[in-house]
């Protein structure tokens, strides 16, 4: 399978070539005013993001409260697909004028936004004194990453997530292997059951651990390793010996069937592998849980019982995982009143209840530290209905690594290339070493081509 897909991965790195940013040659400084008092009459505010039929149900019954709160505001909610789709839209319709009114994105899309002048500072929103918010109230880690700009808050946090791993308990088990809930296994530990868990037994599986997304296990890993990956001012610093030891010890563990990739399969996710007991465990976002679950996709005959913990890290190492999920911004193209309307349903999409439901529903982690303390939430860590048991799983494991979240730094500008573009790469170099269509060495200054301009 792997030499199979040799050409794949040549041909996608060659289509991953991507032109420079060019910035709005007329972007000025703009001037934020937040009205004292919401107008009366009728205001209609465009959001578009991600959501699918299950969260977008969701996010319409929200929007359906905030109408009541707000009579005069009307909320068009629009998704736009997945987020390269909206990425691209959302750049198209700032080159236009005609934009959404806010939208939902990562830190690497917003730089982006930002450089075109696409999107306003909400700090006068945030410190206004009839309309603000107590960022006190807000995880830590969240604020910091939508603080990262550099002159001002441009995003708040809305729908995040993590990294979790979830395993097949019912293979563990059966090999006397258990795992703690709230303490992360190390890639030493995975190594230690490689002999028991690989093979064509009854109780084992072809592959013993599937990490879905290449960009993050490269990312997330050099942090772990203390290698090099990106700075703030967009400089890409992969080029180090211990980015490489680093290449070197995954490239073992692909070799010897400890560790795999989606592209093995042909698939973006591990889920129907792992379903498929190809593999034994699997690293995704805390948002996609219900793909990995038996009961909502398997017959009952082929239903095993799985287990949820904190994801991988090294032995030794600096403790990491991933702080994903979109945040959410104002557009620049809008007048005062529609700016107000946007704030005001952003800060009630994540008050306390709201963004305690979202997460309780959705999979995505409550953006307050009161959004964690509330009830509802707490029942779900601690007590969860049989209805609620993987999300509270989930849950805890996301719980027991929030202390060492950690997010790369958002960039774009003239003549360098975005962070998304340098994710992007990472994910490709990663991928290549797999299928063993470059060796370390090249990968990394393959990685470097396509980053210079």
């Amino acid at each position: 399978m792997k030499k199979f897909l040799m050409l794949v991965l040549t041909i996608a790195l060659t289509l991953s070539l991507a032109g420079c940013l060019k910035a709005r040659e007329d972007k000025k400084e703009i001037e934020v005013v937040v009205l004292d008092e919401l107008p009366t009459e009728k205001i209609t505010i465009t959001f578009w993001h991600v959501y699918g039929q299950g969260k977008s149900a969701l996010l319409d019954e929200m929007i359906a409260d905030f109408e009541l709160l707000y009579p005069n505001i009307e909320v068009d909610s629009v998704p736009q697909g997945g987020y390269s789709d909206l990425l691209g839209k959302t750049k198209k319709a700032i080159g236009t004028g005609v934009t959404p009114d806010l939208v939902v994105g990562y830190p690497d899309h917003f730089a982006e936004y930002l450089d075109l002048g696409g999107i306003i500072p909400l700090d006068k929103f945030i410190a206004h004194g009839t309309w603000g918010i107590d960022l006190d109230d807000f995880v830590d880690s969240y604020v910091a990453e939508n603080a990262q700009y550099a002159d001002g808050m441009y995003s708040l946090p809305y729908s995040k997530s993590t990294e979790m791993l979830v395993y097949n308990k019912t293979i563990f088990d059966a090999n006397g292997i258990t795992f703690s809930n709230d303490v992360p296994v190390t890639w030493a530990d995975i190594e230690a059951m490689a002999d028991t868990i690989i093979g064509d037994g009854p109780n084992q599986c072809e592959f013993l651990i599937n990490y879905d997304s290449s960009s993050n296990l490269f990312i997330n890993s050099s942090r772990q390793f203390g290698a090099g990956y990106t700075n703030s001012d967009g400089d890409v610093l992969v080029d180090n010996a211990t980015t490489k030891s680093m290449l070197e010890y995954f490239k073992g563990l692909f070799d010897a069937n400890i560790l795999t990739l989606p592209i093995e399969w042909e698939e973006d996710y591990g889920s129907t592998n792992f379903l498929a007991q190809d593999v034994c465990m699997t690293v995704g976002s805390t948002a996609g849980l219900t793909y990995n679950i038996p009961e909502n996709n398997l017959d009952e005959a082929d239903q095993f019982e799985i287990g949820i913990i904190p994801v991988v890290q090294k032995e030794n190492g600096i403790n990491s995982a991933m702080q994903q999920g979109p945040n959410v911004a104002i557009m620049e193209n809008t007048d005062d009143a529609e700016r107000l309307a946007a704030w005001l349903l952003i800060k009630f999409l994540t008050n306390t209840e709201n963004t305690a439901a979202w997460a309780i529903d959705t999979g995505y982690l409550p953006v307050r530290k009161s959004g964690f303390e509330s009830d509802a939430y707490q029942t779900l860590l601690n007590n969860p209905d049989e209805d609620y048991k993987y999300e509270s799983m989930a849950a805890n494991a996301a719980y027991a690594q929030l202390s060492f979240n950690d997010y790369d730094p958002a960039f774009a500008g003239i003549g360098k290339v975005s962070s998304a573009k340098v994710r992007e790469e990472a994910g490709y170099a990663l991928e290549a070493i797999y299928v063993k269509t470059k060796t370390i060495e090249q990968a990394i200054q393959d990685m470097l081509d396509q980053l210079t301009w």
